[in-house]
C-alpha cells in the first residue's frame, strides 16, 4: 500500500493502533457534520476503519491516514473510494478540528490528486459535497474541480458534484 510524503504530512494506510485517534476524530459531531450528519459511534468508527483497509485490498487504492509529520499525530483521513453501487470514483477528506485552518487539507489533497492522476492513471475524480459545506466546496475549487451537477445520497439529501480531471500535458 502506497505512502505519500508532503512537506508537513505523511499519507499512509491506517494501522490498527490508529483506532483511538480515528474514533475521536469521527466521534466529533462538528467534523462529521457534513459527512455522516453527525458523530460516529466507536463501533461505527471501527467499521469505517475496516472499510478503508478493505478498499485498499479490493481496489489497490483507498483512503489514507493523514499524519502530521512534526508530531506523528493522526489528524484525519483522505483519499479515494469506488464502491459498488456508488457514484463513481470519489475523492473525499476529513480532518480533526485542531487541524483546520492550517492548510493541511489542501496540502494532502493536492498530493493525493497528483498521485491519482499521474501514478494510478485516473481520468476523473468526483467530490460529492453537501451544499452547506462551504469549506469543502472552497477546497474542491482550489483543487481545480468544476461543477458537474447534483445527486442525492442514500438518505435522500442533496449533494453537489464537483469533477476533477488531470491538467492536459501534466
Amino acid at each position: 500500500m502506497t505512502e505519500l510524503l508532503t512537506p508537513r504530512l505523511l499519507l499512509r494506510p491506517f494501522h490498527p493502533d490508529d483506532f483511538e485517534a480515528h474514533a475521536r476524530i469521527c466521534g466529533d459531531a462538528e467534523v462529521m457534520k457534513y459527512i455522516r450528519a453527525g458523530a460516529l459511534s466507536r463501533e461505527d468508527s471501527w467499521w469505517q476503519l475496516a472499510r478503508y483497509l478493505g478498499h485498499w485490498q479490493l481496489r489497490g487504492y483507498g483512503c489514507w491516514a493523514v499524519v502530521e509529520r512534526s508530531s506523528s499525530a493522526l489528524i484525519g483521513h483522505l483519499g479515494f473510494f469506488h464502491a459498488e453501487g456508488g457514484h463513481g470514483l470519489e475523492f473525499g477528506w476529513a480532518l480533526a478540528r485542531e487541524a483546520w485552518g492550517r492548510g493541511y487539507a489542501l496540502e494532502g489533497t493536492l498530493a493525493a490528486k497528483e498521485h491519482g492522476f499521474s501514478v494510478l492513471g485516473f481520468t476523473k475524480l468526483l467530490c460529492l459535497i453537501r451544499p452547506e459545506n462551504e469549506r469543502s466546496l472552497r477546497l474542491a475549487e482550489r483543487l481545480g474541480a468544476e461543477a458537474a451537477g447534483e445527486t442525492i445520497d442514500e438518505k435522500g439529501e442533496r449533494l453537489l458534484v464537483r469533477s476533477l480531471r488531470p491538467i492536459p500535458g501534466s
